[in-house]
């Protein structure tokens, strides 16, 4: 019997009812696994004594202790990259339905405004997710790797997203990153594709090398700071302009990603020896652009120390650092001495292969 696409949802939630809510992998015709688990030793973060003691919260979606935790643990494991083959399975609203399995993958308010008709896939592989569809960097470090995987897979089923630079993005990566609204497919591919497994560093190759050939190298390094200004979630550093003085005194050159182009931002990163920025989205832009063996120091405010950048980091060669600041009565405080001393200590890390006691 044939069921409209946008009856999908209500059809599954009565199946629901009587069967339960249903796991993707309960529903796949195949399980194929494209990299086993893995375990990794990781070279420890650069920061100075004391800066843990100064956290006092993370993102919603995580805990201090789970962050903490993932910044400091000398080894990390990587959970296997599956492909989960699944039929007769149906787009509405920013979620894929199989049977009694509903697989979300971004807030249904993205498709308040549904516009065009369902379309009918022979074959599709989703290169989006939640995280991808909310956040910039994950949407770069994470969907972009997996349109990869999707592109060897069948055709690439990508959803809306919010960022201004896709499309030049998707040039520079050789993606088309175009949303499907909602569509029936005949053979869907779903991914289990969250870990920075040996796989997940090929792909970030690809990625890098992509944008290298757009963006040569002009030779010598630059020490990079990346102003984020009141781009995205408000998140204003006090001080900001002594941090830059002191900075620019050492030879850094400033990247706004508000005032300055895509092409000027990645110019100038492809020869970053040292980035410095606030902690934030933005940051993806160091994932597809600064080159091996260089380092990326993050300013965390305290309410929100986040350990996600450390993972992918150090997958792609790249050493991770922080400076844990202050909240003060209109932004965040960060001590330009102590910003000064990281750089310092991720410099000779750099230099030497191995991290300095402080």
């Amino acid at each position: 019997m044939f069921i409209p696409v946008e009856t999908v949802p209500y059809v599954r939630l009565a199946k629901r009812l009587f069967r339960g809510r249903g796991h993707l992998r309960a529903v796949a015709d195949d399980e194929e696994i494209l990299c086993p688990d893995e375990r990794t030793s990781s070279r420890p973060a650069i920061f100075l004594p004391g800066q843990l003691d100064r956290v006092t919260g993370t993102p919603s979606e995580s805990s201090r202790e789970v962050e903490i935790a993932a910044v400091t643990s000398p080894e990390s494991f990587h959970s296997a990259t599956i492909a989960y083959h699944i039929s007769d399975a149906a787009l509405v609203d920013g979620s894929v339905y199989v049977g009694h399995h509903r697989h979300f993958v971004a807030d249904k308010a993205l498709f308040a405004n549904v516009a065009s008709g369902p379309r009918h896939l022979t074959s599709a592989a989703l290169a989006s997710s939640f995280y991808g569809t909310k956040y910039f960097c994950h949407w770069l470090v994470d969907d972009c790797t997996r349109y990869l995987l999707a592109e060897a897979s069948g055709q690439p089923l990508c959803l809306r997203t919010p960022y201004s630079h896709r499309q030049q993005y998707q040039a520079y990566l050789k993606q088309d990153w175009t949303p499907t609204e909602r569509a029936r497919i005949d053979h869907l591919v779903v991914y289990r594709d969250f870990d920075q497994n040996s796989l997940k560093k090929k792909r970030y190759e690809v990625l890098r090398d992509r944008i290298r050939e757009r963006f040569p190298s002009k030779g010598g390094e630059r020490f990079v700071y990346i102003r984020r200004g009141r781009s995205g979630t408000p998140r204003l550093i006090q001080n900001e302009d002594s941090i830059i003085d002191a900075l620019v005194k050492r030879g850094f050159v400033i990247v706004d990603v508000v005032s300055d182009s895509l092409e000027q931002i990645l110019a100038t990163l492809v020869d970053a020896r040292i980035v410095v920025s606030l902690e934030g989205s933005h940051i993806g832009h160091c994932a597809v652009a600064i080159p091996k063996n260089s380092g990326l120091l993050l300013l965390q405010p305290p309410d929100r120390f986040s350990a996600h950048t450390r993972g992918w980091a150090e997958c792609m060669d790249i050493r991770f650092g922080f400076v844990v600041g202050a909240t003060g009565a209109n932004g965040y405080q960060f001590s330009y001495a102590e910003v000064l001393r990281t750089v310092d200590l991720m410099m000779r890390s750099i230099a030497n292969g191995h991290i300095l006691a402080a």
